[in-house]
């Protein structure tokens, strides 16, 4: 048989060491430095073309669907400031045919191979397992898929949105429960891409800073910020995000304390992007960690207890030694304050359209108002309200309120399951992070972010539960080194 063969020239030598690699630690790192010397040279189509062929390699040879995380969350980042389409660059690039062509080819490539890999390999079954989700899954579907149902402005990209969120919100949970082992290791292994990730972000923001005049007369000028994957409010909740896995694995693995002083690192990083609402939930959950690593029995509990002490100091002696430059760099910052900058125009605007289809909503495509849009015009990607509530509540109705709602309930119940590990709290930190930075942006309406959304639910309910599908037939194919 087919499986037989690929499992014997996975046991070769060589290819079990290239399969060894690519479970391992260092993986995440080396395609994070592929995905930074893309953004930083637009070869873009050729970093897609090793990843769909990289895709295409794990879905026949690797033992686990591990390896997969890292190219889900890291791909993203690849995209080139030369190419962006945002200012100040306005690039069409990726508007061009043979570009379209050539990322819709590598595309099909992938998803082909991820659905053999689930077709042929799959471990398990959500329709027959005590799934976490399954009942707010279905809901949520339905809701997307009925957006702006009976409304007089409904059009076709409608129902194209709503399966685009069904996809990113549920895709990776759906295909990660299928093909992913649950495995002792699998927590640090998700925090080392999370920390690729958050070091690759870190040197972009740094390029952005040193050379692309992003600061100008003393001050950052959030204007300019733009990696080629997101502006500024975009590149600041990332980093948000991922700032739990640094305390994660300052337990976790040895010399723990240098991930430690790098979550406050990094968090400083998210300042200089000027982005309130990760710099305010960002340090909601800094902090929660702080505590709860000075307090919890940890290998790393008196160095944080420490440093937490010293850090403060040092932050309170900035703040009075530097206040005129710190007030000078991050000017915008100060002169905003808690000023809403037109988030309530978009929220009154989101109630007014759900009065006018109050069962399944206007819609993701139409208008926040009547001839107004963000950027002056309307663009490819519909416009959002910048809060998770009433951007269902506006474009999917009760209908949609109802089925978040539910999800919730089902989130709540695997955050209070008993037995609660620091796994657990690691995956549902990242969750909580952009649930809480999507009450005033657009995040969990963005593919990137479903995805990661997507992952940290499936993470959050393996953690502490049984293997579903149960475990001796696991254990057989381990044993004989098949996929």
């Amino acid at each position: 048989m087919l499986k037989d063969k690929i499992a014997a020239a996975a046991r070769r030598p060589v290819l079990a060491k290239v399969l060894g690699f690519f479970d391992g630690r260092m993986w995440p790192f080396v395609y994070a430095a592929a995905a930074l010397v893309s953004s930083l040279t637009g070869l873009e189509l050729p970093f897609f073309a090793l990843t769909a062929l990289t895709v295409v390699f794990l879905c026949l040879f690797a033992g686990d669907a591990r390896p997969l995380f890292p190219v889900a969350v890291l791909a993203w980042f690849s995209r080139s400031w030369r190419h962006s389409s945002r200012r100040p660059y306005g690039s069409d690039y990726f508007g061009q045919t043979y570009v379209i062509v050539f990322l819709a080819v590598c595309g099909a490539v992938a998803l082909a191979a991820l659905l053999w890999r689930l077709i042929v390999y799959r471990q398990g079954s959500i329709l027959r397992d005590k799934a976490a989700y399954k009942g707010s899954m279905l809901a949520l579907a339905f809701a997307f898929l009925c957006n702006g149902a009976f409304f007089g402005g409904w059009e076709a990209r409608d129902l194209l949105f709503g399966g685009l969120y069904c996809l990113t919100y549920f895709g990776l949970y759906l295909f990660f429960y299928h093909t992913m082992r649950p495995r002792e290791d699998t927590p640090v292994y998700v925090a080392f891409t999370l920390f690729a990730g958050l070091c690759l972000i870190g040197l972009q923001l740094g390029k952005m800073l040193l050379f692309d005049g992003v600061i100008a007369d003393g001050s950052i000028d959030k204007d300019l910020m733009n990696t080629g994957w997101a502006v500024n409010n975009g590149v600041g909740s990332r980093i948000a995000a991922f700032l739990p896995a640094c305390f994660y694995l300052s337990m976790k693995v040895r010399r723990g304390f240098v991930f430690y002083l790098c979550g406050f690192l990094f968090y400083g990083t998210i300042a200089l992007t000027l982005c309130r609402g990760a710099l305010l939930f960002g340090g909601v959950a800094v902090l929660c960690m702080a505590v709860y690593l000075s307090i919890a029995p940890s290998p790393v509990r008196r160095f944080a207890r420490i440093a937490n002490l010293v850090l403060l100091a040092l932050a309170a002696a900035a703040a009075v030694l530097l206040r005129e430059k710190i007030e000078q760099v991050f000017a915008l910052l100060f002169e905003r304050g808690f000023g809403d900058t037109g988030r309530f125009f978009l929220w009154k605007n989101g109630w007014r359209n759900f009065l006018r289809a109050p069962v399944f909503g206007v819609g993701f495509c139409e208008p926040i108002a009547p001839g107004w849009y963000i950027n002056g015009e309307p663009g490819a990607y519909p416009d959002m309200y910048h809060n998770i509530a009433v951007q269902i509540l506006a474009s999917c109705g009760v209908v949609g309120v109802a089925a978040l709602a539910y999800h919730f309930v089902q989130l709540a119940a695997v955050a209070l399951r008993r037995g609660c590990t620091a796994e657990r709290l690691f995956f549902l930190s990242v969750i909580g992070v952009i649930l809480l930075i999507s009450l005033v942006d657009v995040q969990m309406f963005l593919p990137a972010t479903g995805m990661l959304y997507s992952c940290f639910l499936l993470f959050a309910e393996r953690e502490g539960s049984p293997p579903a599908g149960g475990g001796e037939e696991e254990k057989r194919e381990k044993a004989e080194g098949s996929p």
